[in-house]
């Protein structure tokens, strides 16, 4: 649990007393191991180059600048490749809705306002 604790979120929300990072790593221990594990090989070998050139729709890509799980550069790679998509790079780690959720949210409606 710890391990994806410092995977998903920035040093100083990692106080013991974190109420939100708290409830993120009990929802981390209660999933089975089996679960987490499926879960990585999933994500281990997944890959969505081919897909993600499939999208026409409009797309809204927002990344996490400090992103050790899904680097920059994947995101950076899905706007490039999707036609007319906006990036959004947040200075976050890997949740960005739950680091920086009020520049989240105005990314997201500014985008769907935008449509």
């Amino acid at each position: 649990a710890d391990m994806f604790m410092k995977n998903w979120f920035p040093s100083h929300m990692l106080e013991p007393q974190n109420p939100l990072v708290t409830s993120f790593r009990k929802m981390v221990l209660a999933t089975r191991a089996q679960g987490i594990a499926g879960s990585w090989a999933a994500i281990r070998d997944m890959d969505m180059r081919r897909t993600v050139a499939l999208i026409s729709s409009p797309t809204l890509v927002i990344a996490g600048q400090y992103d050790t799980v899904t680097l920059p550069s994947h995101s950076e790679l899905i706007a490039e490749t999707v036609p007319n998509a906006k990036l959004v790079m947040l200075p976050a780690v890997h949740l960005s809705n739950v680091e920086y959720q009020a520049e989240f949210l105005s990314a997201v409606f500014e985008f769907l306002q935008s449509k």
